[in-house]
């Protein structure tokens, strides 16, 4: 790859890593000695894993958006039993880093198998689900949302236990 950049710093090249922790070396390697080059560098497993998780967490995910070294999960959620959610307004239940409010309608309804998402059982035309909420609305009992959350913030929610703090990585000296 390298060899091939010395030549050409404009080639493309794909590589197939399956160690995350590698994949960031490698582009760190290719950003630091190729600063105008675009570069990417994604582990394989890394990229697949999020998409497993979905499945396995069923009707609840609606999709998943890789991001940097990290998932986003699209998920429907019925607010009833969920003191992060119930009676808190749109901007007092977004959870910095955890989930984000992006639309809100009610859990009552008839289904329809033409306009129902196959993933999440959500339908998609339902005519008062509100994709522009106000953020002084608040969020009752007899409401779903569609949040984005992280797998962290996904399984607090479901779960209402707060997990330990990640610990972080001391940064290496200079």
């Amino acid at each position: 790859m390298m060899a091939a950049r010395e030549s050409n710093p404009r080639v493309r090249a794909v590589m197939r890593l399956y160690d995350d922790d590698f994949a960031a070396t490698v582009s760190r390697t290719l950003r630091a000695g190729y600063p105008e080059a675009l570069t990417r560098s994604r582990s394989v497993s890394a990229l697949a894993a999020p998409s497993f998780a979905a499945a396995m967490m069923g009707r609840h995910v609606l999709g998943v958006m890789p991001v940097e070294r990290g998932s986003l999960l699209f998920t429907v959620v019925d607010v009833a039993g969920h003191p992060e959610l119930e009676g808190r307004s749109i901007h007092a239940a977004f959870k910095e880093h955890e989930w984000r409010v992006l639309a809100v309608g009610p859990t009552t309804g008839r289904h329809s198998a033409s306009s129902t998402d196959t993933l999440g059982g959500f339908r998609t035309d339902r005519p008062s689900f509100n994709w522009r909420p106000p953020h002084g609305r608040i969020l009752r009992h007899d409401d779903r949302v569609v949040l984005v959350t992280t797998r962290r913030g996904l399984d607090v929610l479901m779960t209402g236990v707060q997990p330990r703090p990640e610990r972080r990585r001391p940064r290496p000296a200079p």
